[in-house]
Parts: C-alpha cells; structure tokens; sequence
C-alpha cells in the first residue's frame, strides 16, 4: 500500500471519525429544545411567560438562524470545525441551563436565541463533515441524521417523566448537566490542519442569501411539512372524530415523524450514493406530492405516511444534493440552503394561521402538492440537474 493510499484513508478514517462525534454532540444537546417544546405551552406561568410569549419563544431560535447561517459559515472557515463544534455545544448547555435558571419573557428570549446560534453551528459542523467525502455524502449524512434524533428522542421520553418528578423548571437543570457530560467529545474531533487552512470571507455574509432551485424548493417544503401539515393534520383528524382522538392522533403522526428519520435518511443515503442522488430525490419529491394530495382528498393516513418518509429522505437527499452539485466548497451552499429551508418553516406556521381563516386545510394541501411540484418540475430542467455530477 503506498504512502499516498494510507494518507487517504487516514483522512477518509478523520472525517468519519468527526462526523460521529460532532452528530452525538448535537444530539445530546438537543434535549432542552425538544423538551422545551412540550413542556412550556402547558406550564407558561412556571416560567413567567404569557401564551403569546409562548409562540415567540418557541419561534425564536429558527428566526435567528435564518440570518446567521452565512455568518457561522464564514466563522467556521476562520476557526475551524473543532472550535465552532466546542463553542456551540457550550452555549447549547448555557442555553439550556437558561431555560431552568431564568424567568421572563426577554430573559427566556436571551436563552432561545442563544439556542438558535449554537444549532446552526453544530448543524453546519456536521454536514461539513459529511460533505468531506461526496462519493459518500448521501450515507453519511443519513447516518448522521438517524443519530441526531437520539438525543429528542430520549428528551420526550425520559424528559417528561423526569419533569414530572421534578418540576417543570428543574428538569431543564438536569438536562444541562447530561448535555455538558458530553462536552469533552468535542475536544476529540480532528484539529484544525484536518480542515485545511484557513479561508477568510471573500465577501460579506448576507442574511437571505440569493436562492437556487434547490433552495426553492427546500423552501417549500419546509413551508409545506413543518407548517401547513404539522398544522392541520389535527384539524383535520378532528373534524373526523372527537378533539381527544384528533390530539392523540396528531400527536401519534408527529412522533413517528422522528422515528421515520431515523430509518429512511440512512437508507436514502446509502441509495444516493450507490445509484446517484437524482431518483432518490424524485421518488421521495413524489411521496410527498402525493402525501399532500392524499391528505387534501382526506385520506389521511396513507397521506401522513407519504409525507412523513417522504420528509425523512429529503432530510438526508437535500444536503447530499447540494453537496454533490457544488461547484467547489461545499459549505457556503449548504449554509444557504439550510436558510432557505428555515424561511420556509418560520413562513408555513405564520401563513397557515391566516390562511385557516379563508381556506379549508384540505384545500391548502392540495395547492401544495400544485406548488410544489411544479418548483420539482423546474428544478428538474436546470442545467445544473443535467449536468456532469450524480
């Protein structure tokens, strides 16, 4: 075996090394926020908050990272993988201690934005680390995707029966600590020279990035899943049994949400890798079209189905397309398009509570199934989809 050959497996060997560790770090410092989610609507005056601080709180950390995306991006290339990794993962743990220590809206709105900055940094650190071998990016990117649910899976779990013992406030304490146990992974990533050298920024970040067609449609899909079907699928369930009933099966959908990550973004990964990443991407484009479609014609449970694999895929086959379609570096596009997908989540909810008010839910799922694949239509006759790369 040459010199050569070892020094590439050596790297290959690093990346994979750095992308298991960085995705255990961001999982496990994902317990506050996933807890936060269930455990503040229903105990808004333990925390000092009114209902409408509610939502703004629970909003606040995706809207910050939809403008700082290209900024962290750009702090990664200066400081490498390994110090933004152990500076977002510390502030997650701030974060989190935030939510049990602090009382108040602006105090709490501190804490989620601090959130918000560290998960667009560990999100970013991980798809780099994927996107460090692209004739793999498809299964390491699954890979890292599955093990990202671990941490809010176990947050909604064990999280809410701890809450129950201990209190709504002191169980975010708890989860603080669990989190900083796993701090010392981060010193274990591969250092600065595995990165390469530094790159300063050849231009000013912009907070909404020019968007490609992948972006748009990233967009959509964000305004589609995270908002009008998380949205109204319990609407519509209700509309079909008792409010118990629509919550447990609303809540059912959201679960197994989760857990259908877990097993289609490895899986997709690994096709996109071995057959290229286009028909992956079309099949799973078309699931959710005819999810949505589905869900409008009120055939809800095939519909959810469609929609939540389709979803789980397009986790993974998002990023691996970018990356496999990226000119050269590989970070900035995945920057913008992880943006592009957070406009899409912050608009869906806003647009679906206006839009309730004018439209039935059935009849907005089927224009989105119109929409979105007329954007999969256009993406599909871009020269970049025609181009060279898989």
């Amino acid at each position: 075996m040459t010199e050569g050959t070892n020094q590439q497996k050596k790297g290959k060997d690093q990346s994979w090394r750095g992308l298991l560790i960085s995705s255990w770090v961001m999982s496990l410092c994902l317990f506050g926020d996933a807890l936060i989610y269930i455990v503040l609507p229903v105990n808004a005056e333990q925390f000092g908050v009114s209902l409408v601080w509610v939502g703004i709180l629970l909003s606040a950390n995706r809207i910050i990272r939809t403008f700082t995306y290209g900024w962290i991006a750009h702090l990664s290339e200066w400081i490498g993988l390994r110090n933004l990794c152990i500076l977002a993962s510390s502030t997650a743990v701030l974060s989190t201690a935030g939510y049990g220590f602090l009382e108040g809206g602006w105090p709490l709105l501190a804490a989620r934005v601090l959130w918000g900055l560290s998960y667009a940094g560990l999100l970013l650190v991980t798809l780099a680390y994927a996107a460090q071998d692209r004739a793999k990016t498809g299964t390491r990117v699954g890979v890292s995707r599955a093990v990202e649910q671990i941490g809010p899976l176990v947050a909604m779990t064990a999280g809410t029966w701890l809450a129950g013992i201990v209190g709504a406030k002191d169980v975010f304490l708890y989860l603080a600590l669990g989190s900083a146990l796993i701090l010392p992974l981060s010193v274990l990533l591969p250092n600065r020279d595995h990165d390469g050298p530094p790159t300063p920024p050849a231009a000013r970040p912009s907070m909404f990035p020019k968007p490609d067609r992948f972006d748009l449609l990233i967009f959509w899909m964000g305004v589609g899943v995270d908002g009008v079907f998380t949205l109204t699928i319990t609407i519509i369930l209700a509309q079909q049994t008792t409010v118990e009933l629509a919550m447990l099966g609303g809540g059912l959908i959201l679960s197994v949400r989760r857990i259908a990550e877990m097993v289609a973004a490895p899986t997709f990964g690994a096709i996109a890798d071995r057959f290229g990443v286009r028909r992956p991407l079309i099949v799973s484009s078309v699931l959710v079209i005819i999810g949505f479609a589905l869900l409008g014609s009120e055939w809800l449970i095939v519909g959810s189905i469609a929609v939540v694999l389709g979803r789980g895929a397009l986790g993974t086959l998002f990023p691996t397309a970018v990356a496999y379609f990226a000119p050269a570096e590989v970070l900035q596009p995945l920057a913008r398009n992880q943006t592009w997908r957070d406009i899409g989540a912050a608009v869906g909810p806003i647009a679906t509570g206006f839009l309730l008010h004018i439209f039935k839910p059935q009849d907005m799922l089927l224009a989105l199934a119109f929409v979105y694949a007329i954007f999969f239509i256009w993406l599909m006759m871009s020269p970049v989809w025609h181009g060279d790369r898989r």
